[in-house]
């Protein structure tokens, strides 16, 4: 678990050594007796809580408090007083600072004191954390696939997601890009913090960068406040740069400053602030061969694809059509909740298209089709209407025994892959699956798969 970060700043070095030995074992402590030394550090580093004496040379507790809370205004500031001068303490207060601790020092005061704050800061934080998810994002949606290549390439992105690793997400139009970045995010140690997706292609060039890093009050005309960033409110939590390969070279040259740096500058300040933010990229084009061409950064490019995910379009996994299909008959069973499924043939109607448009076309099918139908399954007829699904293949479909055979060896095929990918672990690979190992080894021993490789063989009794 991360520890807070206290700033000490007291040019009494007797002072500062007690206040590290009462909060180093919980907080991480950084002492100065300097305050302008405390500032830059300040500015470089940043803290979440200052603890500072208020009369010392070169500047004063106040216009330390000040100065800092310019930069950023969520640091929590403890001022350090004597009984003598307990109205300057009250006065700090009143400017902003969050409490006084008193000389001399009572250890389990000061600990409570701060204790107190370090956890309101907390809850204020998730707090708001939670109101710019409700911005980003009104729902949670999950993804849904029991294709073996769709299965693997989750785990792929399942074990990337718990690394610090900048990841750049490829696929077409609709494939879900956004939803893996956020199973990312959701899995990532920066969960409990904030995910903003941002339309790189929605940017205008006059306004890109105040969207990016923020600006200050007065920083161009119609600046009439402060306005933080997309990286800013992304700080120790997740930035999606949607449809990356749509920018122009000046965008790419700011994120790529953005992500050497660490550090931002908002529009109309020389002040940089430190950023602490996972970047996640996607894009419909092939940002290799766009670097080649010099149509896109190449040095952007490598920042990007530390590690690259691709995601096959639904063309290429059919079987999942099915399954896609159902999750989002029960999404929109509020428009219509006499619909209960789809009947075979709109099945068949739904598997023979190709999808240029991937998963939000079917969405898009299925939900105008709830409008319409009036019967308790969706058919043919109501999936037809409005959309690109063609009625010849509702007329051409196979015979029974055929569609039966098809079936059977689809089946038989999904399983193998499943199989392999797991080594030939049953449980693993039922799990996946989404049946039980009993049903598994049933289907082993009907198609005569060996659980070692996946390939016909000797079926053997499930169990590991």
């Amino acid at each position: 678990m991360e520890l807070a970060k206290i700033l000490i700043v007291d040019d009494d070095p007797t002072a500062c050594r007690i206040l590290r030995r009462m909060l180093q074992p919980e907080y991480e402590t950084v002492t100065f007796q300097k305050s302008r030394e405390a500032f830059e550090y300040f500015v470089k580093h940043r803290a979440d809580l200052i603890l500072t004496d208020l009369r010392m040379p070169e500047m004063d507790g106040f216009q330390l408090m000040a100065r800092a809370k310019k930069i950023h205004p969520e640091v929590i500031v403890f001022v350090i007083t004597g009984f003598s001068s307990v109205d300057s303490a009250v006065s700090a207060i009143k400017l902003g600072a969050y409490d006084y601790i008193p000389k001399p020092f009572d250890p389990d005061d000061v600990l409570i004191r701060i204790k107190r704050a370090t956890k309101e800061k907390s809850l204020e934080e998730e707090i708001r954390c939670c109101r710019q998810e409700k911005r980003f994002c009104n729902h949670e949606e999950r993804i849904v696939t029991h294709h073996p290549e769709m299965l693997a390439f989750l785990q792929t992105a399942k074990k990337v997601a718990v690394t610090e690793s900048t990841v750049l997400i490829q696929g077409e139009t609709g494939v879900g890009k956004e939803l893996v970045a956020r199973m990312i995010h959701r899995l990532s140690p920066r969960r409990k913090h904030t995910f903003v997706p941002v339309n790189c292609s929605a940017l205008s060039e006059g306004v890109m960068e105040s969207e990016l890093f923020g600006h200050e009050k007065g920083a161009f005309t119609g600046a009439v406040g402060k306005r933080i960033g997309f990286f800013e409110l992304a700080n120790r939590g997740t930035l999606l740069l949607d449809e990356i390969g749509t920018t122009n070279q000046k965008f790419q040259v700011m994120i790529l400053r953005a992500l050497q740096d660490r550090s931002i500058y908002r529009v109309g300040s020389t002040s940089a602030i430190p950023i602490d933010t996972r970047v996640i990229a996607s894009t419909n084009r092939d940002l290799e061969q766009e670097a080649h061409q010099d149509r896109f950064r190449s040095d952007l490019y490598y920042r990007l694809s530390v590690v690259t995910l691709k995601i096959p379009p639904l063309r290429e996994r059919i079987s999942d059509i099915p399954l896609l299909a159902d999750h989002f008959v029960r999404k929109y069973r509020q428009i219509n909740p006499r619909i209960e499924g789809i009947t075979p043939e709109g099945i068949d109607l739904l598997s023979d298209y190709r999808y240029p448009g991937n998963i939000r076309e079917l969405e898009n099918i299925i939900e105008r089709a709830m409008i319409l139908e009036t019967g308790p399954l969706l058919t043919p007829s109501s999936l037809l209407v409005g959309s690109p699904l063609s009625p010849e293949a509702a007329s051409n479909k196979p015979s029974s025994s055929e569609k039966r055979f098809h079936i059977r060896e689809a089946e038989k095929e999904h399983i193998k892959r499943v199989l392999q990918i797991c080594d030939g672990r049953k449980v693993k690979a039922a799990r996946m699956l989404g049946i039980n190992k009993t049903t598994l080894w049933r289907k082993m021993k009907k198609y005569d798969l060996s659980p070692q490789t996946g390939l016909p063989g000797p079926a053997q009794k499930a169990g590991e």
